[in-house]
């Protein structure tokens, strides 16, 4: 008898994670809201940068997910927005951002800043003139 309770609350179990698995992607894309500080929440998971990665690498291979869509972007941090573009950038796959109820692909906000080195104090283009 105790054999078949096991059973039945093992099944029970892998339902219910499956179905967690099933409500954080549609369309092939991970659905990922910002969390506090660098944190995201995905279903009913937090996870943060590190984390991310992995499920995202999980879900690419399990689920075949094609992307990532950063949820509620109007809330997410600029960097926020930067993590979730380097993780799908690193993992082969589009980033899309949500604002104002419209889903758009996602423009990582540093991809254009410059290296630290070149705007380190000092580092002009011109050098001053001696005389």
């Amino acid at each position: 008898m105790s054999r078949k309770i096991l059973i039945a609350a093992v099944f029970a179990l892998l339902c219910h994670l499956s179905a967690g698995f099933a409500a954080d992607v549609d369309n092939g894309r991970l659905q990922v809201k910002p969390y506090k500080g660098d944190r995201f929440r995905t279903g009913a998971y937090i996870m943060g940068k590190m984390e991310l990665f992995g499920y995202v690498g999980d879900l690419k291979d399990s689920a075949h997910i094609t992307g990532i869509v950063l949820l509620d972007g109007d809330d997410a941090s600029a960097n926020q927005k930067h993590l979730i573009a380097v993780i799908a950038k690193s993992q082969h796959m589009n980033a899309f951002i949500e604002m104002d109820d419209k889903t758009q692909p996602l423009v990582d906000p540093k991809a254009g800043a410059a290296p630290e080195s070149a705007s380190a104090p000092g580092a002009s283009s011109t050098a001053p003139d001696g005389g």
